[in-house]
């Protein structure tokens, strides 16, 4: 793994968080909009890129994997409350969210090990690491949004973000070593990647078909999410890195 990968995947949801922590709106139309677009982007780079990237490496039988993936993301959702998505439930109690914290980490720890492995060509990894960090983005958001309002002690919630934002990075590493070291086999790293691709199908689903009553913001919503695929498909088609 290349210094700037892991800078780029624990920076972004660093940057998340911190957002968060001075954001005054707590369901702000920016944060909806960048999941938005994120949430777009997101899915093209599963339906452009990773997808056929595994099919092509290996059997149909991977897609059961993809299916245990999509699945997994929604019983990590019954802990998490779904924030990774954008589904912010405040309850102002001076108790931290563990099951909450736990099961992001899980989640986001998952992606890294995915994006770790680098099975995939150089442009297909770029958008894979690309797609991961802005992800991370709202979902850091969405966590020290939480966390705001379950504890008073601000250094505690910088404390957690920065362990939350080194998820993705330690997966990242400890697959890179595996690997590395002939541990595991690519074809295991293929199907781990399908399983995370399943989470990414269900992530994106949820952002993009949930509907709002304020026409407003469809119109802004349907323009950021044309962006999204728009900058998918040319870092797809045009090698944009």
């Amino acid at each position: 793994m290349s210094f700037w990968t892991l800078f780029i995947l624990f920076v972004f949801p660093l940057c998340g968080g911190i957002l968060a922590a001075f954001n005054k709106e707590e369901k702000s139309l920016q944060l909806k909009l960048f999941l938005a677009f994120s949430g777009a982007f997101l899915i093209s780079v599963c339906t452009l890129n990773i997808l056929p990237e595994i099919y092509s490496k290996t059997d149909m039988s991977v897609g059961y994997f993809v299916l245990i993936g999509f699945f997994l993301q929604i019983v990590i959702d019954q802990f998490s409350n779904g924030i990774e998505h954008g589904h912010l439930h405040f309850h102002t109690v001076r108790k931290v969210p563990n099951s909450v914290f736990i099961a992001l980490s899980f989640h986001a720890f998952m992606e890294g090990m995915g994006v770790g492995s680098n099975i995939f060509e150089k442009q297909v990894q770029n958008n894979l690491v690309y797609g991961i960090a802005m992800h991370e983005i709202p979902a850091a958001f969405a966590l020290v949004t939480v966390l705001k309002h379950s504890t008073t002690d601000s250094k505690f919630i910088y404390f957690l973000l920065v362990a939350y934002a080194l998820m993705v990075p330690s997966g990242a590493i400890l697959s890179s070593v595996l690997q590395s070291s002939n541990s595991l086999n690519s074809d295991f790293f293929f199907k781990l990647m399908a399983v995370v691709a399943g989470v990414f199908l269900h992530i994106s689903t949820t952002i993009l078909f949930e509907n709002s009553d304020n026409h407003w913001f469809t119109r802004y919503k349907l323009i950021a999410i044309v962006c999204g695929v728009g900058l998918a498909l040319l870092a797809a088609n045009f090698h944009v890195n």
